[in-house]
């Protein structure tokens, strides 16, 4: 059992050590109090010694972010009185589409939740998906580490996601993209503005390739592009929450052939680009990278007046999300070059 009482110090020393590292990320007095409600996360391995770790964790992790930076938080235990009110209780695992609901019975702004499991190698990994209400997204990633040596540094680097998620608009970055790597771009610009974007990238030691075709006029307006905005992959996804109960395919004696044939059309559009879309995504990256030597794909949206611009990057070995950011201002050169230094910079550094 000694294991298990390691963990258990070492978490709850996260609560009382934490708070100076972080506390300069948000002014508690210029920014609105957030409200974090933090459930459960989940024992996913087939070992039950592990299922304390169900608790603890969300507890450590509340703990820490409340005294990094001014939130009020929900731990699961106040959470299940609340939810005594309704004749409910906290569950280990919900549908995305379920937890507008329970924000709603909550009053919370962000909804925490996840699991983990336990890996060779005296190794664990934990899921977070972080709900925001407001907007009716949800955020997922993945961190991984050693049970004794490094689970401190997990808990921190996860607290650290959090807080820069949630305090610099939707902004979360897991490495870097070196000079040098083969990029595709995929935006709303085009004529000279997508020339001086180009010429930009690659005067600052980064590879073009065409993956937009090279039109002088390309017909992607800024509420079209804003589809991209979201991502599903393996590790970290930051998607819209759907609900396909709200989904009703009517059908009866009345119904003929042409309506079977609409209606089945449209079945067949939900499944593969909602239900499906993971799937769909990773076929068009293959069908990609068989034509092109990539690494990265950026998807860059800016706002009518070129003013504003938000992006989303995909790597192309591991298919998944490795960076995203809103609200970059400025003009477009600015903008451009504000990316380009994010990209070559890479992670943040982590609170020591």
């Amino acid at each position: 059992m000694k294991i298990y009482h390691i963990i258990t110090a070492v978490l709850v020393s996260v609560i009382l050590l934490l708070a100076p590292r972080a506390e300069a990320l948000m002014d508690p007095q210029t920014e609105a109090v957030p409200k974090l409600a933090f459930g459960y996360l989940a024992n996913l391995s087939k070992d039950g010694n592990y299922d304390y770790l169900e608790t603890i964790f969300p507890n450590s992790l509340a703990g820490s972010i409340q005294n990094a930076f001014n939130v009020t938080v929900m731990k699961p235990n106040q959470i299940n009185k609340k939810m005594d009110e309704y004749n409910l209780k906290l569950e280990k695992d919900y549908k995305p589409y379920e937890l507008i609901g329970l924000t709603d019975k909550l009053s919370a702004d962000y909804f925490i939740y996840g699991n983990f499991i336990i890996l060779p190698r005296e190794k664990i990994k934990i899921n977070i998906n972080l709900y925001c209400h407001g907007v009716n997204t949800i955020f997922t990633f993945s961190n991984t580490g050693k049970m004794e040596a490094e689970i401190f540094k997990l808990v921190d680097r996860i607290v650290y996601i959090l807080i820069d998620f949630i305090s610099n608009e939707n902004f979360f970055i897991s490495g870097m993209m070196p000079k040098g790597s083969k990029i595709g771009i995929i935006t709303n610009l085009d004529g000279a503005d997508l020339n001086d974007l180009y010429c930009l990238f690659l005067a600052n030691g980064y590879q073009i390739a065409s993956i937009q075709a090279n039109s002088l006029s390309y017909d992607l307006p800024a509420n079209i592009i804003g589809c991209f905005k979201f991502i599903s992959s393996s590790e970290n996804s930051y998607e819209m929450i759907s609900d396909p109960r709200k989904m009703k395919f009517l059908h009866g004696t009345w119904t003929g052939q042409r309506y079977y044939e609409k209606i089945n059309y449209i079945k067949k559009i939900y499944r593969s680009y909602d239900l499906e879309y993971l799937d769909a995504k990773t076929g068009i990256i293959d069908e990609l990278t068989a034509h092109h030597q990539l690494d990265k794909i950026l998807v860059i949206g800016f706002n009518s007046g070129r003013s504003s611009a938000w992006v989303r990057c995909i790597d192309i070995r591991t298919k998944d999300l490795v960076w995203m950011q809103s609200s970059i201002s400025g003009s477009l050169n600015e903008i451009c070059m504000k990316m380009i230094n994010k990209m070559s910079a890479g992670i943040n550094k982590k609170p020591d």
